[in-house]
């Protein structure tokens, strides 16, 4: 019996091996079977109608959608809702375009299927289209209506005050060619008045993405944003709001992650959870932590709201070293340096030294960089300079601007000390890789502009010379031009934003374009600040002109109607910032040969940028912006008041400006110090305004006495508005031992010494300075004398 049953078993082991459809494999079973066969409990093939029910007459196939679903099967579901929503959205946006509407209804007519429509509609613009016209496409046309609405106050700016400028005066200016034949001189309306640049220079229509927008005028809507009619703000980056439960929550913020980071870093990144047996090398990256998870996220906080306009580094061979471990392009400086910056826009705990002071985000891995910076022996390393921008980025946050223009001056000279602005032939190890020679010029530019932008703030000559040909820009790759972007922060728990649009990065243009507007800003400084050279009207506007120029050819892809990524929009912000800083000296002058008013285009720059931050704050809010952001609010905000205090206008704009610098400052230190310099500048300039209707306890102030009494001179008193301690006006934004100034109105006699007699007071600077406008040793008074080892002449027995 026992041999009997074990040949029997062995028998069907033998036939279940030798003929596998006796076997069920996992393969093999039909995940979900039609109602007729679940019924009779016969097996169903899945197929529509199954072999069973198509046998059979007079019997209806029917597939039920199962209750509870597979995760794999939902991800799949809503990857093919999305392709079938961008689909309808393609047929539908060329449907309306000239020139492409015949072609699609032949098409539709014939019994097409939207795949192959769509697909043949992407083939048609991407071998019509130049390379530049990477713009925006949107998942659902309620999409394309709110954040039309949000762009709308930026989209009604003017792109330069030409209405200022009579057809003589442009001739004269050399502007004569913008009014002959170019699609901005066809703009102009008959009243004279210029149309917004977005629609004199879009794209053609057969360009599917394309948005319809209207020309306005040049004023625009500063009202509350949460306000908006039939819209919600943040426009972009809002979690669905059908989503109710914690489980959903949860799934969602997952769902987000994984798209977020595999869209800012590369799909290939290691996404969160993994641990560092999959990336081992994060942590020979940074001391500081062993969270792999939180170091990726950090570093798409800041490839997503900083990078690229005053990046030194080449994303790509960054993250291409920064994965395999490779020092080539990356280095432990570099990324403690850059996760130092993407601290700033994160709220997580974490992410600060101190949790409860958002002013420490990223200090702990600031010191590290610092740390490793003063252990370098040599620092003409590529990786070293890109980090100098980085960590002079981060302080310019953090309203360290002495630190700042320090390691920014320290990153321009190494570059060029280097040769990083010349072509570059051979090294010590050969011939120039390609991938050398473009990180070599990301360097150079990233550190080039960022002189630029510091020496524009300051008013000062920049740190390279005039007439020295550079180095060629990254060039325009394609399929970089073409990787996406969309908004990612964090909720506490690292989350990224639902992605509500699909923005093609245009990282290289957007860095391209930049450095072309820096190079006029260096041409603008040595007008300015050139020995020898008065400033004349002819030079201004030749300079004004340029501007104009650099405004009129930038690509189409980077207009605010077709692409609004965060580093556009700054981008255009800098364009106004820069023209507002180079008529603001002459606001109280005219010219005697030209119409143009200096304070109109001051007035109207300032009015741009308000403008400008209104839409990125709708789309985006004020949580996140570029390290730069406060001090062109800070900017414009003055040139507000200026108006306020001289004319008596409506101070709505004003009073915007100041609730910006409030919503900035949990991400810019920098931000409370420019809210309490206009605070200064009003009771200063004894404008007649009310900004307590603003003023609450969240406010800090940092009042500096002039006797120095704070222990710690890096950390000024701190008090709060509206507390029992009443906030003297008279010493907000005081001289501080240990910065430059750079951003100090409030100078009073005691801060220098003029004359040739004794120190008279105890609180007098007894460093003999004669010019008071020139740059002084960072000076301690007070109890820091002695500290310093110094005294007051007269005062040693």
């Amino acid at each position: 019996m026992e041999e009997a049953s074990s040949s029997s078993s062995k028998r069907s082991l033998v036939d279940d091996t030798s003929n596998p459809k006796r076997s069920r494999g996992l393969g093999l079973v039909t995940p979900n079977a039609c109602t007729e066969c679940r019924k009779k409990r016969a097996k169903c093939d899945g197929k529509n109608p199954c072999g069973r029910c198509a046998s059979q007459r007079g019997i209806k196939c029917i597939y039920e959608v199962p209750v509870r679903q597979s995760k794999e099967n939902m991800r799949h579901e809503i990857e093919q809702l999305r392709k079938h929503q961008l689909q309808t959205d393609r047929i539908l946006a060329a449907l309306s375009a000239r020139g492409r509407a015949d072609v699609v209804l032949d098409q539709l007519r014939r019994g097409e299927s939207l795949d192959y429509i769509s697909d043949s509609i992407e083939k048609t613009i991407q071998n019509n289209a130049p390379m530049d016209a990477n713009i925006t496409t949107y998942e659902r046309m309620s999409d394309q209506d709110a954040i039309k609405s949000a762009l709308n106050p930026a989209q009604t700016t003017i792109a330069a005050p030409l209405m200022t400028l009579s057809l003589n005066d442009a001739f004269e200016a050399g502007l004569n060619s913008r009014f002959s034949g170019s699609g901005l001189g066809q703009s102009r309306s008959q009243t004279g008045d210029m149309q917004s640049w977005q629609t004199s220079a879009t794209p053609d229509s057969t360009t599917s993405t394309q948005m319809p927008w209207t020309s306005g005028s040049s004023s625009f809507d500063l009202g509350p944003r949460a306000e908006m009619p039939g819209f919600k703000f943040p426009a972009i980056g809002t979690l669905n709001d059908q989503i109710t439960t914690h489980s959903e929550v949860n799934s969602a913020v997952n769902e987000a992650r994984s798209v977020g980071q595999g869209t800012i870093l590369g799909t290939d990144f290691p996404m969160e959870g993994q641990s560092f047996q999959r990336a081992g090398h994060i942590r020979s990256w940074t001391n500081v932590t062993d969270d792999a998870a939180f170091v990726e996220h950090l570093l798409a906080l800041y490839f997503c709201w900083e990078y690229p306009t005053f990046a030194s580094l080449s994303k790509e061979h960054f993250l291409q070293d920064f994965r395999t471990g490779m020092p080539r392009f990356c280095s432990s400086l570099l990324v403690n340096s850059i996760l130092s910056l993407g601290c700033r826009f994160s709220t997580q705990a974490r992410a600060r030294v101190n949790p409860e002071q958002s002013q420490t985000a990223g200090d702990h891995f600031f010191a590290e960089a610092t740390r490793l910076l003063n252990m370098q022996e040599d620092r003409h390393v590529m990786t070293t300079v890109q980090a100098l921008g980085l960590m002079s980025i981060r302080e310019a946050s953090c309203g360290r601007t002495s630190e700042s223009v320090f390691l920014a001056g320290q990153a321009i000279r190494i570059a060029i000390e280097m040769g990083l602005h010349t072509e570059a032939v051979q090294s010590l190890d050969g011939e120039v890789s390609l991938e050398e020679k473009a990180v070599r010029a990301a360097t150079f530019w990233g550190a080039f502009s960022l002189d630029q932008a510091w020496s524009l703030s300051i008013g000062r000559l920049p740190r390279f010379s005039r007439d020295t040909n550079l180095v060629a820009k990254p060039d325009i790759i394609d399929h970089v031009e073409r990787s996406s972007w969309i908004p990612y922060t964090d909720d506490g728990a690292g989350a990224p934003l639902e992605r509500n649009c699909i923005q093609p990065s245009n990282v290289r243009s957007v860095f391209a374009t930049f450095c072309e507007l820096s190079e006029t800003v260096h041409q603008h400084l040595y007008t300015f600040y050139s020995p020898g050279n008065n400033v004349n009207s002819k030079e201004l506007l030749d300079i004004y002109t340029k501007y104009l120029s650099w405004y009129d050819e930038i690509p189409s892809a980077l207009r605010l109607g077709q692409n609004f990524t965060p580093a556009v929009l700054f981008a255009h912000m800098y364009y106004h910032f820069a023209i507002l800083l180079l008529f603001r000296p002459f606001i109280k002058l005219k010219f005697t040969e030209s119409s143009v008013s200096p304070n109109e285009v001051c007035n109207q720059a300032a009015d741009a940028i308000s403008a400008l931050l209104n839409s990125y704050s709708r789309l985006y809010t004020l949580r996140r912006t570029p390290s730069f952001v406060p001090y062109f609010v800070l900017t414009s905000s003055i040139t507000h008041l200026v108006t306020l205090g001289n004319d008596g206008t409506d101070p709505e704009k004003f009073l915007q400006t100041l609730t910006d610098l409030k919503d900035m400052k949990g991400c810019h230190g920098f931000a409370t110090r420019a809210y309490n310099i206009i605070r200064f500048l009003i009771h200063h300039w004894n404008v007649p305004i009310d900004v307590s209707a603003i003023d609450d306890t969240e406010i800090e102030t940092d009042i500096v006495p002039v006797s120095g009494s704070s222990e710690n001179p890096d950390d000024p008193v701190k008090v709060k508005l509206n507390d029992q301690t009443a906030v003297d006006v008279q010493n907000l934004c005081r001289p501080s031992p240990t910065s430059a100034n750079l951003f100090c109105p409030n100078m009073q006699v005691t801060d220098w010494s003029t004359g040739i007699g004794p120190v008279q007071r105890e609180d007098e600077n007894p460093l003999f300075w004669p010019f008071p406008m020139q740059g002084k040793p960072m000076f301690g008074m007070g109890i820091m004398l002695a500290t310093a080892g110094f005294a007051v002449l007269g005062s040693i027995s």
